[in-house]
């Protein structure tokens, strides 16, 4: 079974990561302020049958500081991360 991990990125920023079976791992959505809108949205994949995924959910990131980004421009896709890794 496929896999929906929903962690934060090096930024702080939460993101929604699909991890295939055969281990392949991609980015479905980034820079979300909290991961409300990304258990709404894995919840939704799910329930419309576009994967047959279970959800993975890191908790927050306590005492750990974000990289500064001086612009929005300066933001980039983060690679895809694994809950509980």
């Amino acid at each position: 079974m496929d896999k929906l991990h929903i962690t934060q990125d090096d930024y702080e920023y939460w993101m929604l990561s699909l991890e295939k079976e055969d281990g392949t791992m991609g980015v479905l959505a980034h820079q979300f302020s909290s991961p409300d809108k990304l258990i709404e949205i894995a919840n939704e994949l799910i329930r419309e049958g576009k994967v047959n995924a279970s959800i993975v959910i890191d908790p927050p990131r306590s005492g750990r500081r974000a990289i500064a980004v001086a612009s929005p421009d300066e933001y980039t896709k983060p690679q895809p991360r694994k809950a509980g890794a």
